[in-house]
């Protein structure tokens, strides 16, 4: 009984977990804002934009990685590493062009 108990306060936790973090689509366009996470196996971030809007990138082999107008690398990007964004519009998703770690 006590392990179904758990079981189930823990799939509650998971499902308002994933309510909080709503995924958004923004037109095509630059955006600046902060990772929130960044997932290297997957070659994924998700970034809260200044306007409160959050977004799931997964970098392409086109995705470009800038930090001041050089190339960089994904190990750089991090929670609280701040961005500018600049992605296209694909259906239901947004593909990231350029993302540009800006410095403070």
């Amino acid at each position: 009984m006590q392990k179904l108990l758990t079981a189930a306060v823990m799939s509650l936790s998971l499902l308002l977990a994933a309510c909080g973090s709503s995924i958004d689509l923004v037109d095509a366009g630059t955006y600046t804002g902060t990772v929130d996470k960044a997932v290297p196996d997957e070659q994924e971030i998700y970034v809260t934009l200044d306007n409160g809007k959050r977004l799931e990138l997964y970098f392409t082999e086109q995705t470009q990685l800038m930090r001041d107008d050089k190339p960089a690398q994904f190990a750089e990007l991090s929670e609280g590493t701040p961005v500018s964004v600049t992605v296209s519009r694909e259906g239901n998703a947004n593909k990231p062009q350029k993302v540009e770690i800006r410095t403070r």
